[in-house]
């Protein structure tokens, strides 16, 4: 073929394959999933509990009346708000005894943070929201600022605690006021919550107790405690179990508040026997929440608590 021709012809063939419409693209599909947002909020534990002459764990003396609080303001995820209360010592109050005049035994160690073992499923940034205060009438307990226990490899931030000894005058006002000057996108708040009527064990089985401490003699398995006022208006739970339990199982119970209870035998029989030299704790917190401004739910936290040791 002449050289002319030929060039024609490539050039021709060319023309025509620039003609011919693309065949339409292949979708691209992907294996991953779209990226959700999970959504986050404000979020809040606060605990004020007040303990009658405490009686701790491994303590000879009763101590003094003591006020504690602890606080921790967070941005988070809806789930990982239920994780505030490991921060503050809050236990599970309610979540596994839904009705009234019912116990149930608590397997493994009694603190909420043993116990579950989980950590937060996202990031979880605690706020400093300025200075906080506590106040009762004319009276105000500042609260000191500190980092938060590496609990969680995901939480990082402050927490907010606070003790006060010989605690008790702070009660008589009849309500605890909470107050922040704000920060961290957090605007000034104030939330109050009333003080239930204080709470005192006053038997064990038919035995008086002294000091913090009663003698269980009643030959009956089953064991009933008094106390000594009702509150209708607040809620009213036991904890029983030895008083070095590492971890062994503690019972709950979720109280009509009446002045009397009777714990089922059966539900004690997995604590290890009481002796003088390792009783069981009975411990009775009557309890009430209440919200705070810009925050989920009743964040808000005040515990009355008698504790006695029993043998």
């Amino acid at each position: 073929m002449p050289l002319a021709l030929a060039l024609w012809a490539a050039a021709g063939g060319a023309c025509e394959r620039e003609a011919r419409p693309d065949p339409p693209a292949e979708p691209i599909v992907s294996s991953r999933p779209p990226l959700t947002r999970v959504p986050r909020q404000r979020a809040a534990a606060v605990t004020i509990r007040f303990a009658n002459a405490d009686v701790e764990p491994g303590a000879d003396d009763l101590g003094y009346d003591h006020l504690r609080v602890a606080a921790v303001f967070a941005d988070a995820t809806r789930e990982d708000a239920a994780l505030l209360g490991d921060l503050v010592g809050q236990n599970p109050r309610t979540r596994d005894v839904p009705v009234t005049d019912q116990c149930v035994r608590q397997p493994g160690p009694r603190h909420l943070a043993q116990e579950r073992g989980s950590t937060p499923s996202g990031y979880v940034q605690l706020l400093d929201i300025g200075n906080l205060r506590l106040r009762a009438g004319a009276e105000a307990v500042a609260l000191k600022v500190q980092m938060v226990p590496s609990l969680f490899s995901a939480v990082r931030g402050v927490r907010y605690d606070g003790d006060v000894d010989h605690a008790r005058h702070l009660l008589a006002a009849g309500h605890l006021v909470l107050d922040a000057t704000g920060g961290d996108g957090v605007a000034a708040f104030e939330a109050s919550i009333e003080v239930p009527r204080p709470v005192r064990i006053t038997h064990v089985g038919s035995t008086p107790v002294r000091r913090g401490r009663a003698e269980l003699t009643d030959p009956e398995t089953d064991v009933s405690i008094r106390w000594g006022s009702v509150d209708h208006a607040a809620s009213l739970e036991l904890e029983v179990g030895a008083e070095a339990s590492g971890g062994q199982d503690w019972v709950r119970c979720r109280l009509t508040d009446d002045g009397a209870f009777t714990i089922p035998g059966g539900l004690l029989e997995r604590l290890p026997p009481r002796t003088a030299e390792q009783p069981w704790l009975l411990a009775l917190y009557r309890w009430r929440a209440a919200s705070i401004p810009g925050f989920a739910g009743e964040p808000l936290r005040l515990e009355l608590v008698d504790t006695i040791r029993v043998h």
